[in-house]
């Protein structure tokens, strides 16, 4: 075989892993991965789920139910976590994997405690549903309290009703945490 063919046969081979490559890219987009509502770690140290979508009680404001009156919202368990509330941030995205904007009301992130008290909050500024900083924390909470299965966290996705648009939860280790998971919103 001489060098040009050999040249020859190496960039058809190139070309055809490339091929392959785009393909395999092309279906991965034109077929996105399945719905999932399920508990989804950051590893094994934070999971959520059960997200469960309703609307803020009538009397409720950000500062006292992590939600203002008549705001629709996402509320979910969370399942395991070996974290403190200074190791996570969460972000809400759109089926494009977009950050939703969310109108009306009071957007924003908090986290409960069983009993409903408001622990800490993060109102999102504009109705960004992404934290790109830490929580406003209750008396006797800081982000070295560890963010056991005594919590819950409220998603306040402003005064349109977000069920059904494809919507994904988004957790992202901070504070010495790594990783990231995704979880299906109904």
């Amino acid at each position: 075989m001489t060098a040009v063919s050999r040249r020859s046969l190496k960039i058809v081979g190139v070309a055809a892993a490339i091929g392959t490559l785009l393909l395999v890219l092309g279906l991965t987009l034109y077929y996105p991965a399945p719905v999932r509502f399920c508990a989804c770690p950051i590893g094994p140290e934070f999971v959520v789920g059960n997200p469960a979508a309703g609307v803020c009680p009538s009397a409720g404001t950000f500062a006292t139910t992590g939600c203002l009156a008549g705001d629709f919202v996402y509320n979910l368990t969370i399942e395991a976590s070996t974290f403190n509330f200074g190791n996570v941030l969460f972000h809400v995205t759109s089926r494009n994997g977009t950050v939703v904007v969310a109108t009306g009301g009071q957007p924003g992130f908090s986290i409960l405690h069983t009993g409903g008290a408001v622990a800490a909050d993060f109102p999102a500024p504009g109705g960004v549903l992404a934290m790109t900083s830490g929580w406003s924390y209750a008396p006797r909470t800081n982000s070295s309290t560890p963010l056991t299965s005594l919590y819950s966290i409220l998603v306040d996705m402003g005064t349109s009703n977000p069920v059904e648009r494809g919507y994904s939860f988004v957790e992202v280790g901070t504070g010495g945490a790594v990783g990231s998971s995704t979880l299906a919103l109904p």
